[in-house]
């Protein structure tokens, strides 16, 4: 993953300023409509990939849209105001971020592109492009209400029932509530997105898509690293996705010790989720030390 985002504070600002023209803040969901009309942008639901459409589209952005009608996701059209979102976006609230991915691009006055096209790549959290970061950033700011998804978090047990709830309230998916969950959480948490069914099994082996962490996590356990393929028998925690009772287990931390962690997983029709937490009381076992005698 990427260091920290150095237009995150100008980015803040936008965010915060979006969220007050629209008076979204402690509105449920947040009101993208709203946001949408405070950027003064309007999305048409006539999408403008299509054909007839395209062939009515200015000479200089022609050629464009037809090459990348079957990837694009989203697009927002900085000189008409228009946000365009691709029909085939079935998840109301992956639908809801790309939204709002757009108006950041419209909003910010150093993206001044007059068009911005985004896919799969651009729209992911591990995109290397600084204005696609800054819009997943704001986005992500606008959606959960900057502050708003955190305390709202405090309040609730760590476990992926309490990320379902955030994810309604918000109108967000659950996978970038999960995100949001462990990347702004207070206490030690960690969360791993993977493909829905394992590639292999006896025992099951994961393809791990993307991780995340919080602050009080890489405290305690360092940076998440794990690979990119992943077998439940080196990382006992995956089991949680086959087995239900598979609720806690222990892992070593920085120091060495070995730390009970709880363990919660989920599934949607697109991935498979564990989020990992130490409880607040954690019971810390520290390795045997043995003397032996001269």
């Amino acid at each position: 993953m990427f260091g920290p985002l150095e237009s995150a504070d100008e980015i803040n600002k936008i965010s915060d300023r979006l969220l007050r023209s629209a008076d979204a803040y402690g509105r449920f969901p947040t009101p993208v409509d709203d946001i949408l009309a405070a950027a003064k942008l309007v999305q048409t639901p006539e999408y403008v990939f299509d054909d007839s459409l395209i062939a009515k589209a200015p000479a200089w952005i022609r050629q464009t849209l037809r090459s990348a009608k079957h990837k694009i996701q989203g697009l927002v059209d900085r000189r008409e105001r228009v946000v365009h979102i691709a029909p085939a976006i079935e998840n109301e609230g992956k639908r809801r971020f790309v939204t709002l991915h757009e108006t950041i691009h419209a909003a910010t006055p150093h993206q001044q592109d007059l068009l911005y096209a985004d896919n799969d790549e651009t729209l992911s959290r591990t995109t290397n492009q600084l204005f696609e970061r800054e819009a997943n950033y704001g986005a992500a700011e606008v959606l959960f209400q900057r502050s708003y998804f955190t305390r709202d978090a405090k309040n609730l047990e760590i476990s992926t029932d309490s990320v379902w709830l955030l994810a309604h309230q918000y109108g967000s998916s659950f996978h970038a509530a999960l995100w949001r969950y462990a990347e702004t959480h207070g206490h030690a948490v960690a969360a791993i997105v993977l493909g829905r069914t394992p590639v292999a099994s006896n025992p099951s082996r994961w393809q791990r898509q993307m991780a995340v962490a919080s602050p009080s996590w890489i405290d305690q356990f360092g940076t998440v690293a794990w690979p990119r393929s992943m077998s439940s028998l080196t990382y006992p925690f995956l089991a949680a996705l086959d087995h239900v009772e598979v609720d806690e287990v222990r892992i070593n931390n920085v120091r060495g010790e070995r730390v009970d962690i709880q363990v919660s997983a989920c599934q949607t029709p697109y991935n498979s989720f564990v989020l990992l937490s130490v409880p607040k009381r954690a019971r810390i076992r520290r390795p045997v030390r043995v003397r032996v005698a001269s």
